[in-house]
């Protein structure tokens, strides 16, 4: 579970980044300045989804702290501007925090069965 948030999180951080990317510069040729913000919150999302992707293999819980931050700024700064595909990635956030959750737990059953060996 937590190779599989890894590689989705590194992914789909490339992704982000480069809509983020256009919707800045579309927005700041465009004079919406809107827009062109949401672009940037767009940029802090890729940030948290890089931290959340780097820790998800040996820490799980910081991802998943990562992704509901990711997931709570990627929902606001889209359902407030005009760069509505910030949403979506505030919901495949956290899904992804789930998703971590479910690995720290996966984590914590494998410790506990290395100290009963």
């Amino acid at each position: 579970m937590r190779i599989a948030v890894t590689i989705l999180s590194l992914g789909l951080m490339l992704v982000i980044g480069f809509q983020s990317c256009a919707a800045t510069v579309g927005g700041s040729l465009g004079q919406n300045q809107s827009t062109s913000n949401a672009g940037a919150m767009g940029f802090f999302v890729v940030f948290l989804f890089l931290v959340a992707g780097a820790f998800a293999m040996s820490f799980p819980i910081v991802s998943v702290v990562a992704f509901v931050l990711a997931g709570a700024v990627a929902l606001a700064a889209g359902l407030s501007s005009d760069f509505s595909d910030l949403a979506v990635w505030g919901f495949a956030a956290l899904i992804l925090a789930v998703m971590s959750y479910f690995g720290h737990r996966e984590k914590q059953r494998k410790k506990v069965e290395q100290r009963v060996r």
